[in-house]
Order: C-alpha cells, then sequence, then structure tokens
C-alpha cells in the first residue's frame, strides 16, 4: 500500500503544471495583463588605428605629397635619395543600436473593496450557518 501511495506522489509531483505553463494559461485567458515593449541595446565596436610605415627610393619626387579620404591620410615625401610614405587610419567607433520588441507582464493591484465584500459576506454566512446548527440541531434555546 506504501508503494502505491508513493508512486501516486511522484506521478502527482511529475503530471503538475509548470508555472511557465500556468503564465501561458493566464495570459491567453487575459490577454490585458501583457503590454508590448521594446529593449534598447546599443553595442559599441572600437576600431583601432592602423599606421604603415613604407621606403622607396625614387630620384624624381621632389616635394612632399599629402592624400586625405575621410579617416585615411596618406603622406608622401623625399628626403634626399629615399621616398617616406606614411599612411594613417584615424580610429573609429562604431555604434549599433537594436531594438528588441518583447512582451511584458504588467502587475495590477487586486482591488481591495470586492475582497472586503466578500469576506462579510462568507463571515456573516457563516455565523447564520452556526445559529441554525444550535438553534436546531442540538435543540438549544427551545428548539426541536
Amino acid at each position: 500500500m506504501k508503494n502505491y501511495i508513493i508512486i501516486l506522489l511522484i506521478a502527482l509531483l511529475l503530471g503538475a503544471c509548470s508555472p511557465q505553463k500556468r503564465l501561458h494559461r493566464l495570459v491567453a485567458l487575459h490577454p490585458e495583463l501583457v503590454q508590448n515593449d521594446t529593449i534598447k541595446i546599443n553595442d559599441t565596436t572600437f576600431i583601432p588605428s592602423v599606421q604603415i610605415d613604407t621606403l622607396v627610393h625614387v630620384n624624381t619626387l621632389h616635394d612632399t605629397v599629402t592624400i586625405t579620404k575621410e579617416k585615411l591620410r596618406v603622406q608622401i615625401h623625399r628626403i634626399k635619395d629615399t621616398v617616406y610614405i606614411e599612411a594613417e587610419q584615424q580610429a573609429d567607433t562604431v555604434i549599433v543600436h537594436k531594438e528588441i520588441p518583447v512582451e511584458k507582464i504588467v502587475y495590477q493591484k487586486p482591488d481591495g473593496k470586492t475582497n472586503i465584500g466578500l469576506i462579510w459576506f462568507l463571515l456573516g454566512a457563516l455565523v447564520v450557518m452556526v445559529v441554525v446548527v444550535l438553534v436546531l440541531g442540538f435543540g438549544w434555546f427551545g428548539g426541536r
């Protein structure tokens, strides 16, 4: 007999609804409890600067040349018989803004007036039942 009780208790524990299933059922019955919300994620990626130096022997270059495009700067200049080429990519920061829509459970305080009225009603019904049982059931107060 003990084995049957243990097996029955284990079956009841394993067959019980999980909190997730109960919440899903509650939301399905009362969709006003769910509110759409958006999570905003700001992700920042830092791109470091890159520098390159190169030496070239050329007799034809006589002046410094600077080329700049957006965040890239290339500078070519000649000193005696050597040509210096310097390139620099400025550091950059990439910011990605993502908005993810999610459902949020709205907490609503229960109305206290309804619960107090129900408690008074049940208490009154209990008092009436006790008086009826005492008067009719045990023959007190001149009853049968």
